[in-house]
Parts: C-alpha cells; sequence; structure tokens
C-alpha cells in the first residue's frame, strides 16, 4: 500500500510527553487533507501537540480503563494503535511517532510499547527525525516537510 492510502485510514499518533523537535501540526494537518481520522492518548507534549492542531481527534484517555495507574497507560496505548472492541475504536492503518530529539532510540516506554504493538500488529509505521530506527526495511519519507522514516509491515510469504 501507499504511504497517502496509509493515511486516509485511522491514523493513531505517539510520541514524548515532554514534546518533540519535529512539528507535528503539518503532518496531522496531511493526514486530514488524505481523508485520514486521528487518534491519539491523553497525554501531554505529542498527545497535546496531535489535540490542538486536530480538535476532533479521537482522545483514548486512560481513565477509561481499570487497574493501577501503569496498566491503564499500557491499555491507553494499545487501544490508540489496535483499536478496542469494548470502546468501538477499530484498529489503526498506521502509527505515526514524533520521538524526543535523540529520535527513536530515545522513545519512553509509552512510545516503545506503541511501536511495538504496532510492528507486532501489522501496522505501518512512520518515526519522525533523522536517526533511522533499528531493523531493515525502514525508507526515508518527509510527510508534510518533516523527515522521518517509513516502514510497511511485513507480509506473510502466500505458499
Amino acid at each position: 500500500m501507499s504511504v497517502s492510502s496509509r493515511l486516509s485510514g485511522v491514523v493513531a499518533f505517539a510520541g514524548s510527553r515532554h514534546g518533540s523537535p519535529w512539528p507535528v501540526a503539518p503532518v496531522v494537518r496531511l493526514v486530514r487533507a488524505s481523508g485520514g481520522s486521528v487518534r491519539v492518548g491523553c497525554a501531554a507534549g505529542v498527545d497535546a501537540a496531535v489535540r490542538s492542531a486536530c480538535p476532533g481527534a479521537a482522545v483514548v484517555r486512560a481513565a477509561a480503563f481499570s487497574g493501577p495507574p501503569a496498566a491503564r497507560l499500557a491499555r491507553r496505548t494499545r487501544a490508540v494503535v489496535l483499536g478496542s472492541a469494548s470502546l468501538g475504536l477499530p484498529r489503526a492503518s498506521a502509527l505515526l511517532v514524533f520521538p524526543p530529539a535523540g529520535g527513536a532510540p530515545a522513545l519512553g516506554p509509552g512510545s516503545s510499547l506503541a511501536l511495538r504493538l504496532a510492528l507486532s500488529g501489522g501496522l505501518a509505521v512512520w518515526v519522525a527525525g533523522g536517526v533511522r530506527p533499528a531493523g531493515s526495511g525502514w525508507q526515508k519519507v518527509a510527510l508534510a516537510g518533516v523527515p522521518g522514516w517509513w516502514l510497511e509491515p511485513v507480509q506473510a510469504a502466500l505458499f
């Protein structure tokens, strides 16, 4: 699938609670212009920047889940990326990640979880910044002029 077709679906956003040096708003506008919808968490930093750029975004709140705080945050991240039947949220078509200044290697626990869930769940992923994420298959792709790296999900071979 093409990048633009991935952006026309439900697009999940994740990133540092302390913000990112890469601009979020132009990428949010690109998703909306591509016909996509925006899903994001309830945290500060990148989540807040996404909500500010897209007041109509679907916001998944940790308070919607039970358990201790860390478990609620993990369940929120899972719902942002993979959806939640109980909340009526479909799985995302792509995850866009805005890391802190150190790039993907400097991701915190929430963004790292989002990235792992997306990769293991077969979602397309884009990570902002100039530092190539670990692993093979990443292609340099700028979204709305913001540099980053795109990875299409691996398709199982047909026998």
